[in-house]
């Protein structure tokens, strides 16, 4: 069985193949470690595109993107887009120590579309989509210096889905994936997604891999994945690494 993720409002990620639709897959965690005014974190990986500004000494604004599609000899396409903004604070202390909290919500949409053979081996179709929002909560712990960071960030995320309509899937097929009844707007999902950011580079370019775990809080049924994962490239924009005693927390 081949499966292929794709991702819908902010953690809001589908997973499509022809035999099962997961419905929540964790996009990756936006970690600046801010630690000055005017300084502007820039991260792209696989599917994200994340930015974070430091609007004040102590406070911090950041956006994301995702965009993924999918097809599959002509019979199997998907295509999922994300949105999402945060506000937070940020605090540097000695020894290279950053303490940063961030809360902010997303929006997105995901389509799937293939064919099934039906028992006189007539071809059909059957599409559904999906909208939602989110809202997260993200305080971090991390080591930050000019040829290292480090970071644990557990976030919590709100999901609810509020526009769900299918055409062409039987009953039983929205069923197996707890989609039937419109059952999947009726609830707010809640997860803890505790991830692991490394990075390693000099000074304003560094390789970013991020490790993480999705659990499902909520008493409702979802298919979720259990973990996510990226590698990535960060650039970082700001004046603390550039001479001898700016380490974060000093003066």
């Amino acid at each position: 069985m081949k499966t292929n993720y794709l991702l819908i409002p902010s953690a809001l990620i589908i997973l499509l193949s022809s035999c099962s639709t997961t419905m929540y897959v964790s996009n990756t965690v936006n970690v600046p470690l801010l630690n000055e005014k005017g300084e502007v974190k820039i991260n792209v990986d696989q599917n994200d595109a994340q930015i974070a500004v430091a609007v004040g000494n102590h406070w911090g604004v950041m956006a994301n993107g995702f965009y993924k599609s999918y097809e599959s000899n002509e019979n199997y396409t998907h295509q999922g887009n994300l949105a999402e903004a945060g506000f937070g604070y940020y605090k540097p202390f000695r020894n290279n120590l950053v303490f940063e909290t961030y809360t902010g919500v997303g929006i997105g949409t995901i389509d799937k579309k293939q064919t099934f053979t039906a028992s006189d081996n007539s071809v059909y179709w059957a599409s559904f989509s999906a909208q939602g929002t989110k809202a997260f909560l993200q305080p971090s712990l991390g080591y930050c210096s000019r040829f290292f960071d480090l970071a644990f960030t557990p976030r919590l995320s709100f999901v609810k889905y509020t526009h769900f309509k299918s055409y062409g899937y039987t009953d039983a097929q929205l069923a197996e994936d707890y989609l039937d009844n419109n059952r999947l707007t009726n609830g707010i999902y809640m997860f803890a997604e505790p991830a692991l950011t490394i990075r390693a580079g000099y000074k304003f370019v560094k390789v970013q891999a991020q490790y993480g775990l999705t659990m499902d809080l909520g008493p409702a049924n979802i298919k979720h994945s259990p973990n996510f994962a990226s590698i990535g490239l960060v650039i970082d924009i700001a004046k603390w690494y550039k001479g001898p005693g700016k380490e974060p927390g000093t003066k």
